[in-house]
């Protein structure tokens, strides 16, 4: 966790409809890491949880020489299109057809600020800006509320293991993965920025209808609790 004079906001923070109960500060932006007390937010969670993660420190690249500058930078890539692969250190790498790809770190890894920091200067690769609403999803009822938002079957059957989904949740254009984080089967989704207030309000909303809801980013990272 990091403090800084200066507090973004998430793309998501004057969209929360419950008041979380404790709020922090990772890579400089606010965000909720407690919504209500441990036990209610467990149980919410173990239905359907949905967090807002935006705050995680993220990088972008493009371009037919992308992958050789990553490369140069160590990065572990995935080898085939819309896949993904997760670093040592927590990073997830995602692939975004043949030659775009976003790297998401983890609350105490630091690969999109150190790629941040050494921009591309060689010919054919260029940054990315990256402003996601990004958030995870879990619990024993999060596909029915995907089955509603999203036309295509995002069930682990359907979704292969390292497989990256571009897709229209809730209407609005979205990168979905599964993961296993913790021990747990989970989905990350990414959407613009501009849209994360409107996708946190529907997600939650058919969450809470389902007995879930929203729950705080210690929920999946117990390093921030």
């Amino acid at each position: 966790m990091q403090n800084t004079s200066i507090i973004q906001p998430s793309p998501i923070t004057y969209g929360h409809i419950a008041e979380p109960s404790k709020i922090g500060s990772v890579h400089g932006m606010a965000v909720a890491l407690k919504f209500g007390n441990g036990d209610e937010e467990s149980k919410r969670r173990q239905l359907i949880g949905i967090a807002d993660i935006s705050c995680l420190s993220r990088f972008g690249v493009k371009g037919p020489n992308a992958v050789q500058w990553l490369r140069a930078h160590k990065v572990d890539l995935p080898e085939e299109r819309n896949s993904w692969v997760a670093t040592s250190s927590g990073a997830v790498v995602l692939r975004l057809g043949n030659s775009e790809f976003l790297i998401e770190d983890s609350p105490t890894s630091s690969l999109a600020p150190s790629l941040a920091s050494d921009p591309p200067k060689m010919f054919g690769v260029y940054t990315v800006r990256r402003s996601d609403a990004s958030l995870v999803l879990s619990g024993s009822r999060v596909q029915e509320l995907l089955a509603e938002v999203c036309t295509l079957d995002l069930s682990e059957k359907a979704l292969g293991k390292n497989a990256v989904v571009m897709t229209q949740v809730a209407g609005i254009s979205a990168t979905v993965l599964r993961q296993s984080l913790n021990g747990e089967t989970v989905y990350r989704l990414w959407c613009d920025g501009t849209y994360g207030t409107y996708m946190w309000h529907t997600l939650v909303e058919i969450a809470e209808e389902l007995g879930g809801g929203a729950v705080g980013l210690s929920s999946y990272f117990k390093e921030l609790a």
